[in-house]
């Protein structure tokens, strides 16, 4: 548990109180939570930042009782497929967090890779039980499907970049991997690293595109083409709609916060040309 911009045990608060988070798993440390953080700051309120390990509803709800001893005016749920569950029982405002289009995103990731001339893309996908992984899957098998390409087996992760490497060890060896869009970031560094390891070139043997557009992205080697989401419009969103139902009148009408996709080198040359002077400091996606 964290408490952002608040005093000891959360007992002093700057500016408008003090909101709890409840995260499960990667979401603890993602950039969904950072983009809160972020909109919370602009709007002066403190974050009390509860995290658990599992997404059962005994779990959450001891979180939701943790978060009300520190008087927290409203709970916004980062996972929030338990919402229906535990809204009628917790007695205090709950909210999901606003999301960023992630069927667009992957669609878009997707598209771009067909557009390189690849027959297919394989999946890097997310855990099967998260709703951020379950849409990027399905936005990238329907775009699949919709240009008559084959839909290859997912191979899965957790969203750390240990399970992406993993993931790249099996692709390596396996045949005909020429494009690969990984369902965030953080697995992509794994799997780029696998594949230099393997002796696979990114992107002279394969193009790989990533989602979420961590800072650290433009960084890797080489610079990764990824989704870009604006966490921090998603994170007003979610504010706006917590601050409503604290005041008991309905919550705003809200619509997924929209991405674009980053164009880096892990996609930007042809398969073969590695060594163009475009993959040189300086150049288009590589910060000077």
């Amino acid at each position: 548990m964290s408490v952002d911009d608040a005093g000891p045990l959360g007992a002093r608060v700057r500016g408008r109180g003090t909101l709890g988070v409840i995260a499960t798993g990667a979401a603890a440390s993602g950039p969904v939570l950072h983009g809160l953080r972020a909109a919370a700051r602009e709007q002066e309120y403190a974050l009390s930042v509860f995290s658990v390990s599992g997404h059962s509803g005994p779990a959450v709800l001891a979180a939701v009782a943790g978060l009300r001893l520190q008087g927290v005016a409203g709970i916004v749920m980062l996972d929030g497929h338990l919402l229906a569950e535990l809204a009628p029982v917790t007695g205090i405002p709950l909210v999901p967090a606003a999301s960023t289009d992630q069927y667009a995103g992957a669609r878009r990731a997707t598209e771009h890779l067909l557009e390189l001339g690849h027959p297919t893309v394989w999946h890097l996908g997310g855990p099967e039980d998260g709703p951020m992984a379950r849409a990027r899957e399905r936005g990238w098998r329907e775009t699949l499907e919709r240009h008559g390409a084959e839909v290859p087996p997912v191979v899965r992760g957790d969203w750390s970049a240990r399970s992406g490497y993993r993931a790249g060890q099996s692709l390596a060896v396996e045949s005909g991997v020429g494009a690969v869009f990984s369902a965030n970031d953080h697995m992509a560094l794994g799997l780029l690293a696998a594949f230099a390891e393997a002796g696979m070139r990114v992107p002279r043997d394969a193009h790989v595109v990533g989602f979420d557009d961590v800072p650290e992205a433009a960084y890797f080697a080489p610079p990764l083409t990824t989704v870009r989401q604006d966490f921090v419009a998603a994170g007003r969103q979610t504010l706006a709609a917590l601050a409503a139902r604290i005041d008991g009148g309905p919550a705003p009408a809200r619509g997924a916060a929209e991405v674009e996709l980053v164009v880096r080198e892990s996609s930007r040359c042809l398969r073969g040309a590695w060594d163009t002077p475009a993959s040189g400091p300086g150049s288009p996606g590589r910060p000077s």
